[in-house]
């Protein structure tokens, strides 16, 4: 069997030649800033960005202490639950040491 002809838009240095051409060049970060604009604006951005986080506080649905109750015993009891399994393991693994040890 002779080998497979690959058509030339699947040869990976045809791919990587369109690649390249179709890429942009990166945007100029060497940009001046304003700076007397930027401080004259300052202020207004944070104000602003103070009344959004405000918007969104009134947006937040917060839980009740009956579903904060709730979550905390879950938690609790799933803290100690793999403690207890931690505890297991660290018992098991310090009698096989143990065992390795007094051979």
């Amino acid at each position: 069997m002779g080998k497979k002809k690959i058509p030339t838009k699947f040869k990976q240095k045809a791919m990587l030649e369109r690649q390249s051409k179709n890429r942009k060049a990166p945007a100029s970060s060497g940009r001046k800033i304003n700076w007397k604009k930027f401080l004259k604006e300052l202020p207004g951005k944070i104000s602003k960005f103070f009344r959004d986080v405000a918007h969104e506080f009134k947006r937040v649905t917060w839980p009740t202490k009956k579903e904060v109750l709730n979550f905390t015993i879950v938690v609790l009891v799933t803290m100690a639950f793999f403690a207890v399994i931690l505890g297991i393991f660290d018992l098991i693994f310090l009698r096989l040491v143990e065992l390795i040890k007094g051979f």
